[in-house]
């Protein structure tokens, strides 16, 4: 579904390290004899409300995540989403719950890092689509301290993610990658004096990476700007992402050139053409839009979409398999027409 919404997430690497290499143990001869999982600790921007995470899956596909347990406590939602979950005090309040009855999230992350394996943490903890990052939370930093404490060789990537209009079916996602952040060494420093140096660190990569404007204008200038600028690229390099990071490390340059036009009527025009050719999958494209529409925030629609058009999808799908056997050059044509359309709606040069 991540797929059909957005298409291929592209994923940047600045780190210059292949996204799963891994450490390998050596024998007593030299040979090497089997890989040996390096914990790591992926920090992320917090964006696009609970699709961040699959985003994320793009780039370290065996992660698991801390994830608010809202998001778990139907089994509709548990179709889409897995992780440890985090019973935050706006949960307790909200659902009645009882904190001491879920796992410590620290505890239950540090033991899956202690196991090998890689471990997602949002630190904003909520996202908001801003032209900032929200204040960031101390739990990957306690983690990481945790972990370093026991001796063991802990590695922490932070990642940005980029929306060139998040709540738009077909927009540009992509994923940036940066390099693993050096930890502070604690230097017999007091155990809360170390975790602070430790998650100013964090707080400073992440910064580097993700959507960090110093206002709301600004924001916008620069998104606009990035789009435009992606859509004149060709090939591979065109990336919203980089653009993005490049006019915001220059927000003057950005400013001296004025906010960019709008999108062109060709662009809104073509837009309406590529979901027409989806004529066959109408009603999926109807259910998604209306549950968009409930989402409260633009940070949540894209989900909401997501949630509505599955929903349809079980309904609808099964119906086309029927329908195919009375009317097979109909449902051929319209399958052929709906792939032209969602070709159409990814092209670089119109791509929202």
């Amino acid at each position: 579904m991540r797929t059909a919404y957005f298409g291929r997430i592209r994923v940047l690497d600045v780190g210059g390290k292949p996204a799963d290499s891994a450490d390998r143990e050596e024998s007593p001869s030299g040979t090497t004899t089997r890989a040996i999982p390096r914990p790591r600790l992926i920090i992320s921007s917090h964006r696009n409300g609970a699709i961040d995470g699959h985003q994320v899956l793009a780039a370290f596909p065996r992660a698991q995540f801390l994830i608010s347990i809202q998001l778990i406590r139907s089994w509709f939602l548990r179709l889409f989403i897995a992780g440890i979950p985090v019973v935050r005090p706006k949960d307790v309040e909200r659902y009645n719950l009882d904190p001491t009855s879920v796992a410590s999230p620290v505890d239950a992350g540090t033991a899956h890092l202690r196991r090998g394996g890689d471990l997602g943490i949002f630190p904003e903890a909520s996202s908001e689509w801003g032209h900032r990052p929200q204040p960031y939370k101390s739990g990957a930093a306690r983690i990481a301290c945790t972990l370093l404490e026991e001796g063991i060789d802990l590695e922490v990537i932070p990642v940005g993610l980029f929306y060139s209009t998040p709540d738009r079916f077909r927009s540009r996602a992509e994923v940036v990658r940066g390099k693993s952040i050096t930890i502070p060494a604690r230097n017999g420093q007091d155990r809360s004096v170390w975790e602070a140096e430790v998650a100013s660190a964090m707080s400073s990569a992440l910064d580097e990476i993700s959507v960090n404007c110093p206002d709301e204008e600004t924001f916008e200038r620069i998104q606009a700007k990035a789009l435009n600028v992606a859509r004149r690229t060709p090939g591979r390099a065109a990336t919203f992402a980089t653009a993005f990071l490049d006019l915001q490390r220059d927000n003057s340059t950005a400013a001296a050139d004025g906010s960019p036009a709008a999108a062109s009527s060709a662009i809104t025009v073509l837009r309406w053409v590529g979901i027409a050719l989806m004529w066959l999958f109408a009603p999926v494209l109807a259910a998604a839009a209306l549950a968009g529409s409930r989402a409260d925030g633009r940070n949540t629609v894209t989900f909401f979409r997501l949630l509505g058009g599955f929903a349809a999808v079980m309904v609808w799908v099964p119906a086309l398999i029927v329908a195919v056997f009375f009317w097979p050059l109909v449902i051929g044509i319209g399958i052929v027409s709906a792939v032209c359309g969602w070709l159409l709606l990814g092209l670089r040069r119109f791509r929202l």
